[in-house]
């Protein structure tokens, strides 16, 4: 039986017990929060016997194997630090940390504990985005590529999120998921260049333009916003356009499945299916992953250097904007 304690009961931490209290061999034994209606409520919906407000204390009283760290991203690093000092396997939201420092001092402890450190990149889990990493092996539109990912909303609702102390807004906060990615899929990444701005009255920027340049020669540019009014939303583009054609993501869709399209001088066609849920089905392998690792002393498929490479470019892109 695997004992899991989490801290932060809000959002991601009820969405991973959720995935957690399916599973067999599994025991959400903890869990912690300074928002008592919070923890009361997770506590009630999930059946926690053990709830605290400080997770010093829960570290230090609860039995358990690991922790999952469902925090705001300023938060991340004390959690970390004291959980591996504790001899926790770690499963960690994120982005890894707010500043480069505090992230190779989370990795450091957890390497000289010994503690499995998994990070949040749920998209390394997810069959869609899998998908499009082996079509670009294959280059079937040819290499160099440009990877287009442009949208426009009004964001999260929390205010921590566009705090530049705090979660550092959409080109950390929420573009690190493709920052991590396409590492994955292109390699070392030669150049940052960056044109943000806000519309919103917090401290981080929350509308602008990212672009990646990979020493492959491939490009990722993301065109995002968090500074749109509610209820309002920007047209979706996500693709990638290369010597030989162009592949766009969800280019054909019903009502299960969705597929890629690739466009070609000699035509069109269809790859996949790939499942609408494909993004959700990868919340559950991740922490699959994380408990296998638990069981089978495995190192995880990401880990927090992963973490600091892709918060290294989030950092690069508000650099300029500072």
């Amino acid at each position: 039986m695997v004992k899991i304690g989490i801290i932060g009961t809000g959002g991601m931490g009820r969405y991973h017990a959720n995935i957690l209290k399916k599973m067999e061999d599994v025991k959400i034994v903890s869990a912690c929060d300074i928002d008592e209606n919070s923890l009361n409520n997770f506590k009630n919906d999930f059946g926690v016997e053990e709830i605290y407000k400080d997770f010093k204390e829960m570290l230090k009283k609860s039995e358990m194997d690991a922790v999952i760290c469902a925090t705001p991203t300023h938060l991340h690093y004390k959690i970390v630090i004291e959980a591996a000092k504790a001899k926790k396997h770690i499963f960690c939201e994120k982005p890894i940390a707010i500043n480069l420092r505090e992230a190779e001092k989370m990795i450091q402890e957890c390497d000289r504990n010994n503690v499995i450190f998994q990070i949040g990149y749920v998209r390394r889990f997810d069959e869609e985005w899998l998908k499009f990493k082996e079509l670009m092996e294959k280059r079937i539109i040819g290499r160099p590529v440009i990877w287009h990912q442009i949208w426009g909303g009004y964001g999260p609702s929390s205010e921590w999120y566009y705090d530049i102390k705090k979660g550092m807004g959409p080109f950390v906060d929420g573009a690190v998921h493709s920052y991590d990615f396409a590492i994955y899929t292109f390699g070392k990444v030669k150049k940052v260049k960056s044109s943000l701005t806000k519309f919103k009255k917090f401290t981080s920027p929350d509308t602008g333009v990212v672009c990646v340049e990979f020493e492959s020669g491939d490009i990722l540019v993301l065109c995002w916003s968090w500074g749109l009014p509610k209820n309002t939303s920007s047209q979706y583009l996500h693709q990638a356009i290369g010597p030989e054609g162009v592949l766009v993501f969800g280019g054909y869709q019903d009502e299960k499945n969705r597929s890629f399209v690739v466009k070609k001088e000699t035509g069109e066609e269809k790859i996949g299916p790939i499942p609408l849920n494909s993004l959700f089905l990868g919340f559950e392998k991740q922490i699959k992953h994380f408990i296998d690792c638990i069981k089978n002393n495995k190192k995880p498929v990401v880990s927090g250097i992963d973490g600091y490479e892709s918060l290294k470019i989030g950092l690069l892109a508000i650099k300029e904007w500072l």
